[in-house]
């Protein structure tokens, strides 16, 4: 039952980690999708930004997630709102610990990005409310063999 629930959280961190990353490059790319066209290469762009949010939304959000499903796993935590606070708690100590807004300002056509610690934290909490979609709900529930599945 524990090596079943372990591969659960995994792909549930996992696909709540590409929500939030999906949810940042759409957030990113919103001033510019009205100017979208058919054309190709500015699609590839979109799913270009996508794929960077994505790993760094995974790059910096990890570890910590880990530390936050561990908690709710121990205490049999299956709130909501715990999830999505500390996806947006996450997100937000991620932005301010590794500020690239600087680094990226010159370096691409998009425009600059003035709200991005209201855009992290969105995709935080999109993110912790996709996990607890997938696996938060029934937190813990794998240390009472007569649960109800």
């Amino acid at each position: 039952m524990f090596i079943t629930r372990f591969f659960v959280i995994l792909f549930s961190l996992i696909f709540a980690l590409l929500a939030a990353g999906i949810a940042l490059a759409i957030g990113i790319m919103a001033p510019e999708l009205v100017s979208l066209s058919s054309d190709p290469i500015e699609k590839f762009a979109f799913f270009a930004v996508a794929f960077f949010a994505t790993s760094f939304a995974g790059m910096s959000a990890f570890v910590p997630s880990v530390i936050l499903i561990a908690v709710a796993e121990t205490f049999d935590i299956r709130s909501i709102f715990y999830y999505a606070i500390g996806g947006g708690l996450i997100a937000a100590i991620a932005w301010f610990m590794s500020d690239i807004s600087l680094q990226l300002e010159n370096t691409t056509d998009l425009s600059p990005i003035t709200y991005g610690l209201q855009l992290v934290a969105a995709a935080g909490i999109i993110g912790g409310f996709v996990y607890w979609l997938l696996a938060g709900r029934k937190a813990g529930r794998w240390k009472d063999p007569y649960a109800a599945a």
